[in-house]
């Protein structure tokens, strides 16, 4: 009988979607879309000097995906693997692991990169996927724009404006993974703009470990929206962005214990994050093409995990760029200041010399795109000062050429450096994350460095993007980045403690190493039916060795442990209007590090598969089956937390969306 009624649901619809279809797609529309990431400023993407990619919203409705982190999966030179249902690796060019922190995330323009291990809480940040209207990936450095921390690359996360968000509407997902995930929407205006409130719950499963058991992981999240714009004429467009939010992710941890046997206790909690956050920004455009912008952002943090360790922090962060031209140049400059006040407090695992901290970042940044030869040849150059409370001054260049070698055929090449800025672990901060050795009983002790450095990067890029033909567009990058005063490991020496032997090892900033590649992407629209978007990339990671095999392998853990290539493939097929089979082809190869003291992560391919019906105007349906070549599959490995390897195992979800109004 459901079959009959959706069969006339159907049939009682083809005439009218035939018309106007939602599920259709265009490669003229990927050619000409805009970034803004790049340069602060709106750009079409076929005039970039750098490797950008942006996921649509259309591309994370078609990958049938329900978090952020594997929207990311087919982006080329993104790395991204689950670390168990709710924490992610998520990386751009290496140095992966739960908090990859060489990669700047934001979200419309305001960093979410966190201040206590340098990196990004993705379980925390679960922004719904129905509000999203493009992630812009730039994978290289972007410090000269942004500041330190973009040194491998950038996510920004851009929602959809409350005015493309108008009306009600509801998204339900049931699976086997995501038991439940339920967003709500209401959208409406104001005098001189419009709103949108939301709602967004989920609940996960637990996976399951490497050996079986129960992996302990399951997931609750609950985060109430905000957005609205509002015209206030001389004076501008003010938009204003708010959230509340609260995660619930259950972990285990094997926490070294003196009085156990094993010398090791495993620890089952719940990871508590809570947060407020509200951003505030005023544009107004000028005569002559000037403009100027301002936005300022406040967050509260309340991270909990279990009785081991905790944060309370606030963020306070103003920024401001003025943009004009003269002559053929089109200049940008800004400043900004962050400022962080933090408390962390530990118990046993993690100790903190002193709880509380306040610290922050003071910047400004010029930035000239120069018109050499019109249509034809564009110098842009970029200089970012910062001052940081614990590291001084820092200032990272950019230099970028583009070469219009005919229309819609773009050659560039860039010269940039980057820096990271240390985070509070690595600033007054202890814990012992391993047991070495049973007989005697030997715990490594893992501690702040004496002398603090900024890590930096130097890098030399060149790409092509082009449309050779009206149903094909390619991109390829091949690059080079050479890193300096990374972070590793040194004995300094062994001491007894509460029966233990300890191996002290404090962090030391004397490292060095290489990253070079090439990736690419490839899109192809035989016809209005069929789309191929292929991507691939290819990863070689070399650390200089320091002739101590203790920080050889700390500094190949910490950069090393990424695959050297992965290889994607997403088709989509429309049958008939309003109908849309999409697969998704992933493989990844093995990670680069093999840890001595576990199993090697082995290469895997999976297939995803989405059939997507729309069957009215006001009701989408979609089947989605992941991870379907194997029932389960381990992507990551060991962390530096003692948290035990998980896999993640094949999944089906059915998705319903309605507008309501």
């Amino acid at each position: 009988m459901r079959r009959l009624v959706l069969a006339a649901l159907f049939l009682g619809q083809i005439d009218a979607m035939a018309q106007t279809d939602p599920l259709d797609f265009s490669l003229g529309e990927l050619v000409a879309q805009e970034v803004i990431t790049v340069a602060r400023k709106r750009q079409e993407i076929g005039d970039v000097a750098a490797a950008v990619h942006v996921v649509s919203a259309e591309d994370i409705a078609r990958m049938g995906v329900t978090t952020l982190p594997d929207a990311l999966r087919l982006v080329p030179g993104v790395q991204v693997a689950a670390i168990g249902n709710n924490r992610w690796a998520v990386s751009v060019r290496g140095f992966n692991g739960r908090f990859s922190n060489s990669l700047l995330v934001m979200v419309d323009g305001r960093t979410v990169y966190s201040p206590l291990f340098s990196g990004t809480y993705w379980e925390a940040l679960d922004i719904p996927l129905a509000e999203v209207d493009r992630i812009e990936v730039i994978r290289g450095p972007g410090a000269a724009m942004w500041g330190a921390n973009a040194v491998n690359g950038i996510v920004n996360i851009i929602t959809r404006w409350a005015r493309a968000t108008q009306g009600d509407a509801a998204r339900v997902t049931v699976g086997s993974e995501d038991r439940a995930l339920v967003y709500a929407r209401h959208g409406a205006t104001l005098e001189g703009g419009h709103y949108r409130v939301s709602y967004q719950g989920r609940s996960r499963d637990d996976s399951r470990q490497v050996n079986g058991d129960p992996g302990e992981d399951g997931w609750r999240t609950h985060r109430l929206g905000l957005r609205l714009e509002k015209f206030l004429g001389d004076v501008g467009e003010l938009s204003v962005i708010g959230e509340v939010y609260r995660n619930d992710s259950r972990d285990l941890w094997n926490v070294p214990d003196i009085t156990t046997a094993t010398l090791l206790n495993p620890t089952r909690f719940t990871q508590h994050d809570e947060g407020v956050g509200l951003t505030m920004r005023l544009n107004r455009a000028l005569d002559h093409g000037r403009e100027w912008a301002l936005q300022g952002s406040f967050q509260y943090v309340d991270s909990q995990v279990g009785d081991l360790l905790g944060e309370r922090r606030s963020t306070l962060d103003l920024d401001g760029q003025y943009r004009f031209s003269t002559g053929p140049h089109d200049l940008i400059v800004g400043a900004g200041v962050r400022y962080h006040d933090q408390a962390v407090t530990g118990r046993g695992f993690f100790l903190a010399e002193e709880s509380r901290r306040q610290f922050g970042l003071l910047s400004a940044f010029v930035h000239d795109e120069v018109t050499l030869m019109p249509d034809l040849l564009t110098l842009s150059a970029g200089l970012k000062f910062e001052h940081h409370s614990w590291t001084g001054n820092e200032w990272q260049p950019n230099l970028r050429l583009a070469w219009q070698l005919a229309p819609r055929h773009l050659v560039w090449g860039a010269v940039s450096a980057a820096s990271r800025t240390p985070a509070r672990v690595e600033y007054d901060m202890q814990y012992s994350p391993a047991v070495l050795s049973a007989t005697p009983p030997t715990l490594a002790r893992i501690s702040s460095a004496e002398d603090l450095k900024a890590e930096r990067m130097r890098a030399l890029e060149i790409g092509y993007r082009g449309q050779p033909s009206n149903s094909l567009h390619v991109d390829l990058t091949a690059f080079h980045m050479r890193y300096r005063h990374l972070r590793t490991l040194q004995v300094s020496g062994i001491s007894a403690s509460g029966g233990w032997v300890v191996v002290d090892s404090p962090m030391v900033f004397n490292g060095s190493a290489s990253v070079s590649g090439v990736e690419m992407a490839l899109d192809w629209q035989p016809s209005a039916r069929w789309r191929t978007r292929l991507s691939y990339s290819y990863l070689d990671t070399r650390i200089d060795a320091a002739g101590s095999a203790f920080s050889d392998n700390a500094l190949a853990f910490y950069v090393d442990r990424v695959p050297s290539n992965q290889l994607g493939a997403h088709v989509t097929w429309k049958p008939q209007p309003g109908h849309a089979l999409d697969m998704v082809l992933r493989h990844v190869g093995a990670l680069g590090y093999r840890d001595p003291n576990g199993a090697p992560v082995d290469a895997y391919t999976e297939l995803d598969l989405q059939y997507g019906w729309r069957a009215s105007p006001k009701l989408t349906l979609a089947l989605t089956g992941r991870n379907l070549l194997n029932a389960r599959h381990e992507e990551f490995g060991r962390l530096y937390m003692p948290s035990p390897a998980r896999d993640v195992e094949r999944s089906v979800h059915l998705t319903a969306q309605w507008a309501l109004d």
